[in-house]
């Protein structure tokens, strides 16, 4: 979903930038905590996770109301891609130029320009590698005149009739 459809039309995050994508079905508790800036795509199954209520188990323990519900931001920098299924917990902020791999949780900052991924995520490559990697990957194809990847054969047939 793009901005005008986040933001504009339902006020639904704090702040929306541009060229926006959410495609997860599972909405924040708070989303009035969620702030995405400019260029950022946000997989299916995605989690922002925007409180803790642990302090419920505590609270019903002690039969007290001592214990309070953590509340926190989650942020997302310029240029993300968070992969399917990925957990963000609150008060994380994630930087500029960053790739979060499907199926991570997410538990800290995450550094500028950083591919991370795992369970707790964890540096595992860099942004520029991998924008260098998809460029690698995409040429072939469009040197063809192909704005889409095919099998080896089609892309062998391609060749022939250029």
């Amino acid at each position: 979903m793009e901005k005008d459809g986040l933001h504009k039309k339902h006020n639904m995050f704090a702040q929306v930038g541009e060229n926006c994508y959410f495609q997860s079905n599972i909405l924040p508790a708070e989303p009035f905590l969620v702030y995405l800036h400019n260029n950022v795509a946000i997989s299916a199954g995605v989690r922002l996770v925007t409180h803790s209520a642990l302090n419920t188990v505590f609270n019903h323990e002690e039969n007290t109301d001592t214990y309070l519900c953590r509340y926190g931001k989650v942020e997302i920098g310029n240029n993300v891609y968070i992969g399917a299924d990925v957990i963000i917990n609150y008060g994380v902020t994630i930087g500029d130029n960053c790739i979060i791999a499907a199926g991570a949780v997410v538990t800290k900052d995450v550094p500028a320009g950083s591919v991370i991924g795992g369970v707790p995520a964890k540096q595992i490559g860099t942004y520029d590698d991998a924008k260098r990697k998809a460029k690698e990957f995409s040429k072939p194809y469009l040197d063809m005149g192909l704005r889409e990847p095919c099998t080896v054969e089609e892309m062998l047939t391609m060749k022939e009739k250029n």
